[in-house]
């Protein structure tokens, strides 16, 4: 519950935020229930994970449309009820946010040692719905996270390439962070060895009439100084081929990381 006086101090930072909207806020959701996803991290079915390898990202998440522990479920609840949802919409200004049950690009995140995500522009229309991409919302479960343990997000400004803000994904922090195609992010520093980066992902949506239906389903990596050779090869092919080429690496990488595991 905040106050007015609060709730317009939270609605200033947000809107004036650098170098786009976002807002950072320390234990909004209640530790006791980010203690008990973090146990579910360790006992959800392997089936219900998807795993992204490349050159611009390693990573794990839940499948949309995954049936999610109870802990987690009970999160996503509650950023999906009517309060949170009013209260995302007012500290926001976008009226009528609409959330996505499925948690397509959402739901557990998780990266392990070595891994990292580059700076990115995420998906501005949901591929089945074509709703507009609009809000997202990320919690981090990582106890104890310094600097330079690797993965702290990274807000950049695109005209040049460059960090404009870094958020550290400490236990219990969440940020609420505009979408849009100036909205570049990711974590593009590695995950210092024996560690896990954990965090919880929801997307808000509106019904926009000004969102085209060729508008980016997909996730546009951004070109930056700090990237290696390699990753700017991948990111200038993800440019040149058509998305159905793009859909075939991504199933032939994800069958050569699952006989990898087969293997061990």
């Amino acid at each position: 519950m905040l106050s007015e006086k609060e709730f317009q101090a939270l609605n200033h930072r947000y809107k004036t935020a650098f170098p786009y909207p976002h807002l950072i806020v320390d234990n909004l959701f209640h530790a006791t229930a980010l203690e008990e996803v973090i146990r579910e991290f360790d006992v959800v079915d392997p089936i219900t994970w998807r795993s992204f390898q490349s050159g611009l990202q390693q990573k794990r998440g839940t499948a949309p449309n995954t049936d999610l522990p109870p802990a987690a479920q009970e999160y996503f609840n509650l950023l999906y009820s009517g309060p949170f949802l009013r209260f995302l919409s007012r500290l926001t200004g976008i009226v009528d946010l609409i959330p996505d049950p499925a948690l397509f690009g959402g739901g557990m995140h998780e990266v392990s040692e070595g891994g990292r995500f580059e700076i990115h522009v995420d998906f501005q229309r949901h591929p089945q719905t074509n709703l507009h991409n609009r809000v997202a919302v990320i919690t981090y479960l990582n106890h104890d996270w310094h600097l330079d343990d690797g993965g702290s997000l990274e807000l950049w400004s695109m005209h040049p390439p460059a960090c404009g803000a870094r958020v550290i994904p400490t236990f219990g922090r969440t940020i609420i962070m505009e979408q849009s195609q100036r909205a570049a992010h990711g974590h593009p520093t590695l995950i210092r060895p024996g560690l896990r980066r954990r965090a919880l992902i929801a997307y808000f949506y509106t019904n926009s009439q000004n969102v085209s239906e060729t508008a980016d389903s997909t996730t546009i990596y951004i070109p930056h100084s700090g990237q290696s050779l390699r990753q700017r090869s991948e990111i200038v092919l993800r440019m040149i081929l058509p998305p159905i080429m793009i859909r075939g690496f991504k199933l032939a990488n994800a069958l050569l990381q699952k006989r990898r595991v087969r293997s061990r």
